[in-house]
């Protein structure tokens, strides 16, 4: 155990002097994190800007307008009132959504004939168009069940009989795990977790090139300590790190971001600390074959992207080729994301995230083992390529 502590000690005072490193490890997950929280705090889309064209402007019209001025998801830009107005504001963003009331709006009410009121929204953000989109149905919904009241009403009918009329038909909607469909509980924590994903691989991946580039790897490689207890050693300051960002995050989620985070709090942890395993082994693994620090940025950069379109986080997997869901299957943050998300939104416990526990397990088991072992046996130090945290070197003539 001193062994392994005497090499942790030393991996720390590495970590705390070299400040990019100390930032990389304990504030840069932070800052990710509190970019994405202001930038989805908000959670639910309101006050869309909206132009409304009354080709009417009539008593009749005018209620159809304050309808949507009365609604906190519109927000009418006074300045849009012609058709070619809507268009060119669509296209330059000034509005994305339009109503446009026709001309004779008020003589066919008077002549209880239909009335067709055009809507327009933006499609080209998806996240504005859907919102809107279920924002106009609420609104005109609404409005039309009002006018059909007021014309029962004016037939001398009574609220009971009006209510028995336009109640024949009735629905209730319950929405499950997000009723407010907030946004940030649905995004948030999937952009956590892939932030220390990669942070904590960087972070790991570093380690031994480093000490390759110092040509001090040997020292490791010569002395009588096992390669556990080096890879233990190396590790440990990074999954007390990765734990550390790991709980601190899912608390400035919570209690800033407005993040729903339910279900048990020892479960989260369960799965954070089976995640960092994976991420301290993997990272070390990488560091062991990589040659130069350099090469190990550069292949976890590219690792983000896949990583997270795949996971199916933001896309259901189901609905994916065959062959990229299995391949994401393979990937620990596709568990990862998945069961936080069982826990937090939906208050899964350990019955419902049997599988995903024994996956993780058996994830973090393997990499475990596979860093835990590995070969002491020096191998050159590869001669080609760029190196970051290098001795001073100069180019050959």
């Amino acid at each position: 155990m001193k062994q392994i502590l005497n090499i942790a000690h030393y991996e720390f005072v590495h970590i705390f002097k070299d400040r990019i490193l100390l930032m990389i490890v304990f504030i840069v997950p932070l800052l990710y994190a509190a970019l994405f929280g202001i930038i989805y705090v908000s959670a639910i889309l309101q006050q869309v800007p909206l132009g409304i064209v009354d080709l009417d402007r009539s008593a009749a019209s005018r209620a159809v307008v304050q309808a949507f001025e009365n609604t906190p998801n519109f927000k009418v830009i006074p300045q849009v009132d012609t058709y070619a107005g809507l268009e060119q504001a669509m296209k330059n963003g000034t509005v994305r959504a339009g109503v446009v009331i026709p001309e004779d709006y008020a003589q066919k009410q008077s002549q209880h004939r239909l009335n067709e009121i055009l809507t327009v929204y933006d499609g080209s953000n998806l996240i504005y168009g859907l919102n809107t989109r279920k924002y106009f149905q609420q609104v005109l919904n609404t409005f039309s069940a009002g006018q059909t009241a007021a014309y029962l009403a004016g037939m001398g009918m009574t609220g009971q009989e009006i209510a028995n009329v336009m109640d024949t038909v009735s629905f209730r909607l319950q929405v499950l795990y997000n009723p407010t469909f907030s946004y940030a509980t649905f995004i948030f924590l999937g952009l956590v977790i892939m932030i220390l994903h990669q942070i904590g691989l960087m972070g790991v991946g570093l380690t031994v090139t480093r000490e390759k580039e110092n040509n001090s790897w040997i020292q490791f490689m010569s002395a009588a300590v096992p390669a556990w207890k080096i890879f233990a050693g190396k590790a440990l300051p990074y999954l007390i790190a990765g734990i550390f960002n790991y709980s601190l995050l899912l608390w400035v989620a919570a209690f800033f971001v407005n993040v729903k985070i339910e279900g048990a709090v020892a479960l989260l942890l369960l799965l954070g600390l089976l995640f960092e395993v994976i991420i301290v082994s993997l990272g070390f693994l990488i560091s062991l074959y990589v040659p130069n620090s350099l090469q190990v940025t550069r292949y976890i950069m590219l690792l983000s992207v896949p990583l997270f379109i795949l996971s199916g986080y933001t896309w259901p997997g189901t609905h994916m080729p065959a062959v990229l869901n299995g391949l994401a299957r393979l990937m620990p943050y596709t568990w990862m994301a998945e069961g936080s998300r069982l826990v937090t939104v939906k208050s899964c416990g350990p019955a419902e995230l049997g599988v995903t526990l024994l996956v993780l397990t058996v994830f973090a088991a393997v990499s475990a083992y596979l860093a835990a072992t590995f070969s002491k046996n020096r191998k050159p130090t590869a001669q080609t390529g760029l190196a970051v945290n290098g001795t001073v070197s100069y180019p050959r003539k």
